[in-house]
């Protein structure tokens, strides 16, 4: 026989995260789009603010914080520089680079996770 207090728990299931992941051509509106969805999650009632990466190594601005951005672990130009690429080698090599870092980056974020459940 089951408590209450078990049977409660046990029915409840996790909630899990909606995750929307954008690409696209330079100039197809990809920070507006995340911009746009970030202002909507923020002025719900109750506010259900969503967690940001940033996974574009060359832009030099975005409209929104996010909450990891690869450009804090991986400089581009440098990258470009060191490894005498273009714009696109630039970009590919920095993003190899981040994800050798990605395990932390995983780890990064389940934390935070569990910190706001």
């Amino acid at each position: 026989m089951t408590s209450t207090a078990e049977a409660s728990t046990s029915n409840v299931e996790k909630k899990k995260p909606i995750v929307i992941i954008t690409i696209g051509m330079a100039g197809a509106g990809k920070s507006t789009f995340v911009q746009q969805i970030n202002s909507y999650l923020h002025s719900k009632e109750p506010p259900s603010p969503p967690y940001l990466l940033n996974l574009d190594p060359a832009v030099t601005s975005t409209p929104f914080a996010a909450n990891i951005d690869i450009r804090d672990t991986v400089d581009y130009h440098r990258v470009m520089k060191e490894y005498n690429l273009g714009p696109n080698g630039g970009i590919l090599t920095a993003l190899n680079l981040f994800t050798t870092k990605f395990d932390q980056v995983l780890e990064y974020v389940e934390k935070s996770a569990n910190e706001h459940e």
